[in-house]
């Protein structure tokens, strides 16, 4: 029997649409949903009941009480109000706790944030700032928005003892500030110069440049007297005159004489400390103003260095 031409090519047409590297043991595909503040398109993107607003997973169960308080703290904060924004937040995480909704963890960064910001209010408040923002850090997707602005609110905490090793833990910890506090840099010492009556012009800007070459000598000097005398500041006071000072030997001859300068003795009460800073601070004065030009004039100079 003779069948038509058209069926020899049949299985040919049937067997062309397989894929045949395709297996029947081969498991379906598994797509990952977001997680809650990761991106998305569209609701299928979300797990749970995650939904997707503005290309976010984000949980829509909050409590409205509880927002108000984060937004009460966000708009104190922004005013300057520390205080009271930390005590808005706590409010915030008090409603949620009694409504038994999960805490949404931007209010959570927000308030971790707000602590570290406080930290000079109340110590405790860096500490507690500490494990809040560390607790961000577990909670939020890593490269995220509050993520990095976690990471720059502890930042701020470095000085408040932070040890940076306690955020590499998988959980929060209770303390965080084991680094003790660092110090604060040394404010610049000063050095000025008051001269009652003013010195002429040309002498005491010469003085002055002289005393700013010898600042590492006057440094010396304050440095001992603050060690000895537990105080910040040194305060020495001169009394110096310039003047042409006839040779008793020549009285009758004009040209006889010199332009001498003197220092005044210091008083009988100068003791301790000051004495010794006194005769630290004497011989730098001095010469400077014999580097100075030669002017006759009558002052008593304070130097002052803190």
């Amino acid at each position: 029997m003779r069948y038509p031409r058209w069926l020899a090519i049949v299985p040919l047409v049937l067997t062309s649409g397989c894929d045949s590297r395709a297996q029947a043991s081969d498991p379906p595909k598994v797509v990952r949903q977001s997680k809650e503040l990761e991106s998305c398109s569209s609701a299928e993107d979300c797990e749970g009941e995650l939904r997707c607003l503005d290309l976010v997973c984000r949980r829509t169960q909050r409590s409205a009480v509880g927002d108000y308080y984060a937004a009460l703290g966000a708009t104190q904060r922004a005013h300057g109000d520390l205080e009271g924004a930390v005590a808005a937040y706590t409010e915030a995480l008090g409603h949620y706790d009694t409504e038994k909704v999960k805490l949404p963890s931007e209010i959570d960064c927000a308030y971790g944030g707000t602590l570290a910001a406080a930290r000079d209010v109340k110590k405790e408040y860096a500490e507690r700032g500490a494990k809040v923002l560390h607790r961000c850090v577990l909670a939020v997707p890593v490269g995220g928005a509050l993520r990095s602005q976690a990471m720059l609110d502890l930042a701020t905490l470095g000085d408040s003892g932070l040890d940076p090793l306690a955020l590499g833990r998988a959980q929060v910890s209770d303390v965080y500030l084991t680094k003790g506090v660092a110090k604060p840099p040394p404010a610049p010492v000063t050095v000025t110069v008051a001269d009652s009556p003013t010195l002429p012009d040309k002498v005491g800007s010469a003085v002055r440049a002289k005393l700013d070459e010898q600042k590492p000598a006057l440094m010396t000097c304050w440095q001992t007297f603050t060690g000895t005398s537990k105080k910040d500041a040194l305060v020495v006071t001169i009394g110096v005159r310039q003047a042409y000072y006839k040779n008793p030997d020549f009285e009758d001859d004009p040209s006889a004489g010199s332009l001498s300068l003197k220092l005044e003795a210091p008083g009988g009460s100068l003791s301790g400390a000051d004495a010794g800073a006194d005769a630290c601070v004497r011989p730098v004065l001095e010469a400077a103003i014999k580097a100075a030009p030669r002017e006759t004039f009558t002052s008593k100079i304070t130097i002052t260095i803190k």
